[in-house]
């Protein structure tokens, strides 16, 4: 990641901190790390990913992607969708792959993506534990449609946010976090097949992966 996209992603957090979540953009070895289901694939896939950012995450999955493999980038705020369309779609092979209508910007949120087929992966950078429970929920329902039988979500969060954030001196910002950890953790105790922490970002992170078909375990 570039010094250059590095600042404009902390210009996106000063102007909005609550909605980018993250001081910084995710680095290589959380990227790595998002992406693991995917390697080993033998076959062409979907792929959407949302919550781009400036494309830390996205430029490493354009190096993963085969030749008849679609990918679909939902990016919501229109700073950053101004700066993928600048950086990785204006050239190279995210730029190609777009022309030859396979891969797709799509400036909306998930809630709204109307996706003519279901996906294989989908990679989340949503800063899920900054949002109302209701809206989590209505993502990861979101999420759980646009995802195929067999498909796998990957997402993450930052190590000890949650348990920092109930420290909070403000009980309604207390009952918030409570609320979207308890629908966190039912999830994660339903669907999640693997969990890194990946300790070189800042902050650490966990990188998770949930099968909406699977339960943890069996």
């Amino acid at each position: 990641m570039s010094l250059v996209n590095s600042l404009r992603f902390l210009g996106r957090y000063l102007a909005d901190p609550i909605a980018v979540g993250s001081v910084t953009p995710s680095s290589q070895f959380l990227a790595e790390a998002l992406t693991t289901p995917l390697i080993g694939r033998r076959k062409p896939v979907r792929i959407l990913e949302i919550g781009a950012g400036t494309g830390a995450v996205t430029r490493h999955l354009a190096s993963l992607l085969g030749p008849e493999d679609r990918f679909d980038i939902c990016e919501i705020d229109p700073a950053f969708v101004r700066i993928l369309e600048r950086t990785l779609l204006a050239s190279g092979p995210l730029a190609a792959a777009r022309q030859q209508g396979r891969v797709r910007l799509l400036h909306c949120p998930v809630q709204e993506l109307d996706a003519p087929q279901r996906y294989d992966y989908i990679i989340s950078g949503l800063p899920l534990t900054s949002f109302e429970s209701q809206e989590v929920r209505a993502i990861l329902g979101a999420i759980q449609r646009s995802l195929r039988p067999g498909g796998v979500f990957s997402y993450f969060e930052y190590a000890g946010v949650r348990r920092l954030m109930r420290m909070s001196p403000s009980r309604r910002w207390r009952q918030r976090i409570r609320a979207v950890s308890r629908l966190l953790d039912t999830h994660i105790r339903h669907y999640e097949v693997a969990k890194r922490t990946v300790y070189r970002n800042f902050p650490p992170a966990h990188a998770r992966h949930w099968r909406f078909d699977s339960v943890a375990g069996s």
